[in-house]
């Protein structure tokens, strides 16, 4: 049993976060170190198990969140914007910032050591505080906290890869592919040096798949490789 003075406190982290959870002991389970035991008299337990659920939930939430929202990126794009989020700091950084630490339970020598504040430790009570919302209100209301609490981390992994340039996204493409990397031959050059054009063609299995011009090499290889992205439907405009 948690005691009256351990549900309030509960109580009112759930109603700072916008939760309505009915299993005060999942939360207080999500929030107990394992230092503690040895101090306590009432139920064993601590967050370790729900840090494992909620690490699954997490990663299904923000992979739906990111497939939903960036329609047209790759799996290795996908990859790497996950990354970005369901990572130790970033995890640490959230717990920071809707302010779970003081409501973790610790043993003393954890407290003396400073363990509230760690990085490791609040990631792991943040997963563990998304496996309880999970258990005890369904993979809805856990995505739909996911969202809040996250959303300035889905924002910002979304707009980074938004910036991933067109020819690199062909490249991963076809490695996701396993097929032989886009070769880029360029069909001409004119103009003063100083206002030169080049156009660029991209092959992709031996196949001419998109053309482009610009003022530099470069750029004309960026539009090819865009042209291409659309032809194989991994870009829409």
């Amino acid at each position: 049993m948690v005691s009256s003075e351990r549900e309030a406190e509960l109580k009112i982290l759930c109603e700072r976060l916008g939760l309505c959870l009915h299993d005060t002991e999942l939360l207080d389970r999500a929030l107990t170190h394992a230092s503690i035991q040895s101090e306590l008299q009432g139920p064993s337990y601590d967050y370790e198990s729900l840090e494992f659920l909620g690490d699954a939930v997490l990663s299904l939430a923000v992979a739906h969140h990111l497939f939903t929202h960036a329609p047209d990126r790759t799996p290795g794009e996908y990859s790497r914007m996950r990354a970005r989020i369901v990572n130790q700091s970033g995890l640490a950084r959230v717990a920071e910032r809707i302010q779970i630490g003081p409501a973790i339970r610790l043993g003393k020598g954890e407290e003396m050591s400073g363990g509230r504040a760690r990085a490791a430790l609040l990631a792991d009570c943040m997963e563990a505080l998304i496996g309880s919302v999970y258990l005890d209100q369904g993979i809805d209301a856990a995505q739909d906290f996911i969202a809040r609490v996250f959303a300035e981390e889905l924002d910002s992994a979304s707009q980074t890869d938004a910036g991933w340039d067109h020819k690199s996204r062909l490249q991963h493409y076809c490695q996701a592919e396993k097929i032989p990397l886009p070769r880029f031959e360029l069909i001409r050059s004119e103009g003063p040096d100083h206002q030169k054009m080049f156009e660029v063609e991209v092959y992709i299995r031996g196949e001419a798949a998109g053309r482009g011009t610009g003022q530099s090499k470069k750029e004309a290889e960026q539009r090819a490789a865009c042209a291409a992205l659309e032809r194989e439907g991994l870009l829409v405009r």
